[in-house]
């Protein structure tokens, strides 16, 4: 239990520091809908956390705020904003999509046809 008070502690202040953090404009299908920064901690943590933008479709409450976040633990990962026990909607499914292909940046990723049988 002294452990994880550690740990949320920790992060509760990378996070707070991560608001100096640059960050980066995701687009997709031509759109900024997105910010991304990743915050590599001097531990082992490193935080990859997803913005909403500005862009008009978000209403404003909602604008520059936290949509999901990822906390690499160097054991295992948290994800921070996700309710995984129920259902995911659409728009946290591609928010979780692009967090997870950023996270994973080293891995390179192909979808390709099988091909084609030559045994007769």
């Amino acid at each position: 239990m002294k452990k994880e008070k550690k740990l949320t502690n920790h992060i509760a202040d990378v996070v707070a520091k991560m608001l100096e953090t640059p960050r980066e404009e995701i687009y997709i299908d031509g759109i900024h809908e997105y910010d991304y920064s990743k915050d590599d901690t001097n531990d082992v943590l490193t935080i990859h956390t997803l913005y909403y933008s500005d862009w008009p479709e978000w209403g404003d409450s909602v604008k520059h705020t936290i949509a999901l976040q990822i906390v690499d633990t160097g054991n295992g990962v948290v994800i921070e904003n996700l309710q995984s026990s129920k259902e995911i909607n659409y728009l946290k499914l591609e928010q979780l999509n692009i967090l997870l292909r950023l996270q994973s940046q080293s891995r390179s990723f192909k979808k390709s046809q099988p091909s084609a049988k030559v045994d007769f």
